[in-house]
């Protein structure tokens, strides 16, 4: 499989304009929508009155929980079909119009009555009513290994802390949007989501229709993270309704504002740790327990503490989940969803464990590396780690790394910290099809969708190469309901196209391989097929010095072209003979003004260890974006809210901070090349391994230029300053 930097195949389009994305899309008679937002946190709506809106210009209709009672009570329609309001901010109707300036002033004019009720705006409001989640993601919330409390007590040396992590919110650059109308009782929903096929699937239940009166189109996505899923639904649902009650179609986007409320956050937490050691630096045992945020109308919980069941080796291991049910908005994935938080304590602790014992930090976690997985008992698919540590240190210098609190640079206090990072190496069930034309150009579907990261490119890069043919012959075409296909989500997408594609591509190139030696007019005729290779446009014996174009093959034997599938089936860490994980280690350079407080990240080494790499530079764009992110939630993001009335106080980017140009290090990746005979295609998931590890990584390195041991996230001014 091709290992090349192949450009982006929708490059041209986006930086042009010429890609269209869903919200773009247009359509007769389109009406504007908005959303009517409660007032109260927590409360139920008594009535929502239109009369004012109504004979506003443009007004053609309003939708609300009256409308909503049609469709089938489902967690995804649960808060369009209730009168409870569980969140300040929470929709509690949507307005159309002809334009969308007339659709905001006739949503304004809408009267909303309420009965407010006491509210819980914060975890430690309501500790007292905190209750286990049954699962956190697709692990159990609790796990029991050996004796983790007997270990502690035995312990040689124990690290015990509260590390805290803020509530961080989803804002790609593409607000959620839909456009949709229906036709002839069908619907057609052009979307921002990440799961083409999850969205059908929640209209089908919701509307009581069949799939196959369904299409849901999602060819061009401005970034996800997680949040453009299950909460999204609700809304896009009132669209749909709107659309239905109008005879029009409508389009809905959210504004910026309103993704601080309606799509999803990083889950707050609290985190226990607990590390003990032997006095020669091996771990004897971890207690990890997590509390955490949800809503009042949902459960969710971020597999925070379960990355401390298999980072290390570790005979005793301890870890729990608990929520807290609080009148905000509700949690929902956020890119490296648990790994960050969970990895910001275990790693912060680790430092601090290694300082305190005089071992090298990169030193101590060598020697607790766990050769397989201790949690399930089963080896490793692979696993690159020790060398992600060797290499890392390597390219980093850390072997001159100063003494601590040592090293100057003119105002500046500079500091070094490095941690480890991980995520599973999971797949879901994906259908690739592929059909070659008389000219050799190659057209490829898959019902996937890209969310930036590169999935056009990536899949159009393993057919070209399979085949042996130039790129600029593929057309790739994703983003709508025609084929089984992953959601975006999950550093996934990539490692379930994979093995479909090998497959699709290895029936093609026989059924071509075939035509060409059983045809005694080709050039190939009697040579055996495993001699013949795919370059150039041709097939070529690598032993016979023959060789013939594919248009003559097809030509004489295919001149209507040829078509093949590929599929493969869902795989998940609880499912493989052997455990398999992406790796890698974050080495990091800080300069901090003791004075005033300022915190610059002024470089980053990454190495990652993630099966096999199809092509370098969409690699490590997608490296460099995962440490961006990470940097946001190590020194910038926080969503505040305010505690009395619930309401998220500055909900723009004037008050929430995020990493920009200024903020961004000289940036350094290294990729691990490992061979993973176990995984079909050999490719895992790297799109959040750069999000998690680096958090720990900069509070170490504060603390190795300060002094100061910083253990809650965002990194402000008042840890620094005195």
């Amino acid at each position: 499989m091709s290992t090349d930097s192949v450009l982006r195949y929708e490059a041209a389009l986006k930086v042009t304009g010429s890609a269209i994305y869903e919200g773009e899309v247009s359509a007769p008679g389109l009406l504007h929508a908005a959303l009517v937002q409660a007032p109260i946190s927590c409360g139920d709506v008594s009535s929502i009155d239109a009369t004012r809106a109504v004979g506003l210009p443009g007004f053609a209709a309003m939708v609300s929980h009256v409308d909503a009672e049609v469709l089938q009570a489902s967690p995804a329609t649960a808060l369009i079909r209730e009168r409870t309001v569980h969140f300040a901010g929470q929709p509690v109707a949507l307005v159309a119009a002809g334009r969308l300036q007339e659709a905001r002033e006739a949503a304004h004019a809408i009267e909303v009555s309420v009965e407010a009720r006491p509210s819980v705006t914060a975890l430690s409001q309501a500790l007292d009513k905190s209750f286990a989640p049954a699962m956190v993601g697709r692990f159990p919330a609790e796990t029991h290994r050996g004796d983790a409390s007997k270990a502690l007590a035995e312990a040689d040396f124990v690290v015990r802390h509260r590390y805290d992590t803020a509530v961080n919110n989803h804002h790609p650059m593409e607000p959620h949007a839909v456009v949709c109308w229906w036709e002839d009782g069908k619907a057609v929903v052009h979307t921002s989501t990440q799961a083409i096929f999850g969205t059908r699937a929640m209209i089908s239940h919701a509307f009581r229709m069949p799939v196959s009166d369904i299409r849901v189109i999602a060819r061009f996505l401005g970034g996800g993270f997680g949040c453009k899923g299950q909460l999204w639904w609700p809304w896009m649902f009132w669209a749909m309704l709107a659309s239905r009650k109008t005879g029009r179609p409508v389009r809905l986007e959210l504004t910026r504002a309103q993704l601080f409320t309606l799509v999803g956050r990083r889950q707050e937490t609290v985190q226990d740790m607990r590390l003990g050691f032997s006095a020669d630096g091996r771990l004897t045992g971890i207690e990890h327990h997590v509390l955490a945020q949800t809503s009042t109308h949902a459960d969710y919980s971020d597999s925070t503490a379960v990355y401390s069941r298999f980072l290390y080796a570790c005979p005793n291991v301890t870890t729990t989940h608990r929520l807290v049910r609080t009148n905000e908005p509700q949690p929902v994935p956020m890119r490296a969803p648990g790994t960050a938080p969970g990895t910001f304590a275990l790693e912060s602790a680790f430092d601090e464990a290694a300082e305190r014992l005089g071992i090298d930090p990169v030193e101590l976690r060598v020697r607790n590396f766990a050769d397989h997985d201790q949690e399930a008992g089963r080896p490793w698919s692979s696993n690159g780690l020790l060398e992600c540590y060797r290499v890392g240190a390597e390219r980093f210098g850390w072997s001159q790394r100063p003494a601590q609190g040592t090293a100057t640079d003119g105002r500046w206090r500079i500091g070094w910290g490095m941690a480890s990072t991980l995520y599973p190496a999971i797949r879901q069930a994906c259908r690739v099809r592929v059909k070659l034309a008389a000219d050799a150009s190659l057209r490829v579907q898959c019902g996937t969708q890209d969310m930036g990261s590169g999935t056009y490119t990536a899949l159009g890069q393993m057919v070209a190469s399979a085949l042996g043919v130039s790129p600029s012959q593929v057309t790739v075409e994703l983003g709508d309901t025609l084929l089984e296909g992953p959601f975006s989500g999950g550093s996934q997408v990539t490692a379930s196209l994979a093995p479909a594609t090998e497959l699709a591509m290895t029936r093609l190139r026989e059924t071509l391989a075939n035509m060409a030696v059983t045809d005694e007019r080709s050039p190939l005729a009697g040579q055996r097929i495993e001699e013949l290779e795919f370059q150039d446009g041709m097939i070529r014996s690598r032993t016979g010095n023959v060789g013939e174009s594919l248009t003559d093959v097809l030509a004489r034997g295919a001149a209507e072209g040829l078509e093949a599938e590929g599929e493969s089936a869902a795989t998940q860490h609880q499912s493989l003979a052997a455990s398999s994980m992406g790796y890698g280690a974050v080495f990091v350079e800080v300069g901090v003004d003791a004075e005033l407080g300022e915190i610059r990240v002024r470089r980053v080494c990454g190495a990652f260890a993630a099966g096999h790499i199809l092509n370098p530079l969409l690699a490590k764009s997608q490296y460099v974006g995962g440490l961006i992110g990470g940097i946001g939630m190590a020194l910038h993001e926080r969503t505040a809210t305010d505690r009395v009335s619930g309401h998220i106080v500055g909900d723009s980017f004037a008050d929430y901070l995020i990493p920009v140009h200024a903020d961004m290090p000289a940036f350094d990746i290294a990729m691990i090349e490992e061979e993973d005979l176990q995984l079909p295609g050999g490719v895992k998931g790297i799109g959040m391994l750069g999000t998690a590890g680096i958090q720990a990584a900069i509070a170490n390195a504060v603390y190795h230029a300060t002094g100061k041991r910083v253990r809650s996230l965002p990194i402000r001014i008042k840890n620094i300053v005195d």
